[in-house]
């Protein structure tokens, strides 16, 4: 999988962030900007605040789909979502364990390996 197709993935899966994902990479290359900028600078900071504003229905819709990309068992996906998410927001299921509890299987080994 390449930069601009994981990046098209992000905004059909989560439209909510489309004018976030513009800010981003309309002064970078595009939709080719690479997604560990994507997912580390426009869906983890999104992510963080869902989580620390108890938005549960969005934050389990991004663990779905983070789970959904896991299970194409892309290596580029996956070093996406592991070192652009899960090991920037790993502190935080140390402080809210019942995070736990809307992942999937994929997504609870990911949190394990870089915590």
């Amino acid at each position: 999988m390449i930069s601009a197709e994981l990046n098209k993935m992000l905004i059909e899966s989560l439209p909510c962030l489309l004018e976030k994902y513009l800010d981003e990479v309309n002064w970078q290359e595009g939709d080719d900007t690479g997604s560990h900028t994507v997912y580390g600078d426009v869906l983890t900071p999104y992510l963080i605040d869902c989580i620390e504003n108890d938005n549960e229905q969005e934050y389990t819709a991004i663990f779905h789909y983070l789970e959904k990309l896991l299970e194409l068992n892309d290596e580029y996906a996956e070093e996406v979502v592991y070192l652009s998410v899960f090991e920037s927001i790993s502190y935080i299921f140390k402080e809210r364990s019942y995070l736990k509890l809307h992942l999937g299987e994929k997504c609870k080994k990911a949190i394990e390996r870089v915590s």
